[in-house]
């Protein structure tokens, strides 16, 4: 399956096992998971990157942390989603 077609969760779980040399991503999914929940409040350097030079970022915030939110409660395989 092509990485755009896969959860965030699963293509961060990937990531991660492919950094520590690992073949076992599945056992990372919580690790994944966790990190994507992290990175739920852009900081104001990121909205600064997607809209530069604006004095207000309008609806980005709220939008970032809609996709985030969606990307923590998307299931990767039925025995490790939590919603």
């Amino acid at each position: 399956m092509p990485a755009s077609h896969m959860p965030m969760i699963e293509r961060v779980a990937r990531s991660l096992a492919e950094a520590l040399g690992s073949d076992d991503w599945r056992s990372l999914a919580p690790a994944a998971r966790a990190a994507v929940a992290a990175m739920r409040e852009p900081t104001p350097e990121m909205l600064e990157a997607a809209l530069p030079d604006l004095p207000d970022w309008g609806y980005l915030p709220d939008d970032w942390r809609a996709m985030i939110d969606h990307a923590v409660a998307e299931p990767v395989f039925p025995t490790l989603h939590r919603g």
